[in-house]
């Protein structure tokens, strides 16, 4: 009998705290004031998913190949920014050996600089996506091209938030 006892009491504390935990101010008959506040929240973090190609392949009948770039469910903080820049491990020179092709790339049709951490698309807070085409381009100028064999580049494309 004195088990129950406890555990029944042990409950009653258990909820008698629980209760009060929450009531930040009581009303009764003989407040002057008649009213209470209660906040209500919701934390909502920043998010993103940025999608980038996959690859890009010339061929000879081929050396023009548009790609998409899209960043989509954007929730950022007030005032900041998603900037995505892009970065080419050869200076947007696709590599084989001492050989080489140059590629070029443009961004909704304006060419950017051969420089690396270029931005390529900014996506405002407030705004919940964005998009870029990224049109790749090559004369495939082979004079440079010296050896047989696959000549590549990689491109990083950089997520920052500020």
């Amino acid at each position: 009998m004195k088990k129950v006892m406890s555990i029944i009491m042990a409950a009653i504390i258990t909820l008698g705290l629980s209760v009060s935990a929450f009531a930040e101010s009581s009303i009764t008959q003989d407040s002057e004031e008649k009213s209470g506040n209660t906040n209500v929240d919701y934390s909502l973090g920043v998010s993103y998913t940025v999608t980038i190609p996959a690859s890009v392949t010339f061929t000879d009948t081929q050396k023009e190949v548009e790609r998409g770039l899209l960043a989509s469910n954007v929730i950022l903080n007030e005032g900041s920014a998603l900037s995505i820049s892009v970065s080419s491990l050869n200076g947007f020179v696709m590599r084989n050996g001492e050989g080489y092709i140059d590629y070029y790339l443009m961004v909704n049709n304006n060419a950017i600089p051969e420089e690396n951490n270029f931005d390529i698309l900014i996506v405002y807070a407030g705004e919940s996506s964005g998009w870029a085409v990224l049109t790749f381009t090559t004369d495939l100028n082979k004079e440079n091209a010296l050896y047989a064999g696959k000549y590549t580049d990689t491109l990083t494309f950089t997520v920052s938030v500020e």
